[in-house]
């Protein structure tokens, strides 16, 4: 028994830094997109996509799918701490939430075609290049907000009805709620001023994901895993 807690407890940490490391890759592609010192009102994407030299934009399209590699392993984490609650519920959003991640490398990538659209001269032509690759970034995003919404409602329902592992105050952190947010807070970022403005209003979504990862390392680091009998429900276990 206490042989399986002990490898329970080690693939929880390695979620937790999995799914860490690959937002810090998607956060770091954002800031090779677009980040930059301005204030939440002065950052403007195209623009600042427009003077990115071309191999900064390329690498930060290419972190994508290494990122979301790491990020949809990290998605482990939500079986592993919900599964007393029930496995297959589990399981299921854990693997919505993971297909989100690798859905996402895509929609991170199409990134850099906006950069290389922006660049045009013409604005003309550049206006319907950016329409265009914005016609196929949203094609993208539809299954990608679908497996996640659907994730996302599955470790709510799992977490705040059921006995599990996962500490309900972890919640409030989800970074899938956390970056759906970004429209509501909108009108708060553009009032932040520089140096910080332009950089969380770049990679606040991302930055959600770092953020939660951040917190279930800390969260999780000495949990160790108890057998699926076992009633307790919180944070980590003092050894």
């Amino acid at each position: 028994m206490s042989e399986a807690r002990g490898t329970g407890s080690r693939l929880v940490r390695l979620c937790c830094l999995s799914g860490l490391f690959g937002s810090v890759l998607f956060l770091s592609g954002d800031m090779l997109f677009y980040g930059n010192r301005s204030s939440g009102g002065d950052f403007h994407a195209y623009s600042e996509m427009a003077g990115r030299p071309l191999v900064l934009l390329v690498i930060g399209g290419a972190l994508g799918p290494v990122a979301a590699l790491f990020s949809a392993c990290g998605m482990g984490i939500f079986y592993l701490t919900l599964k007393s609650g029930g496995r297959k519920l589990a399981f299921t959003a854990a693997t919505l939430l993971a297909v989100m991640m690798l859905i996402g490398s895509s929609y991170h990538a199409v990134f850099t075609v906006f950069g290389f659209a922006s660049k045009v001269g013409d604005q003309t032509t550049r206006e319907t290049l950016l329409a265009q690759v914005a016609s196929l970034r949203d094609t993208i995003s539809y299954p990608m907000y679908a497996s996640g919404l659907a994730g996302t409602a599955l470790v709510y329902l799992l977490g705040l009805w059921k006995k599990t592992r996962f500490p309900r105050w972890l919640l409030l952190f989800l970074p899938t709620t956390l970056s759906l947010a970004s429209d509501v807070f909108r009108s708060l970022f553009v009032m932040i001023p520089a140096p910080i403005g332009g950089i969380v209003r770049g990679g606040w979504i991302n930055g959600s994901f770092v953020l939660f990862f951040a917190i279930a390392t800390r969260v999780f680091w000495r949990l160790e895993v108890d057998s699926e009998a076992s009633p307790l429900r919180g944070g980590p276990v003092t050894p």
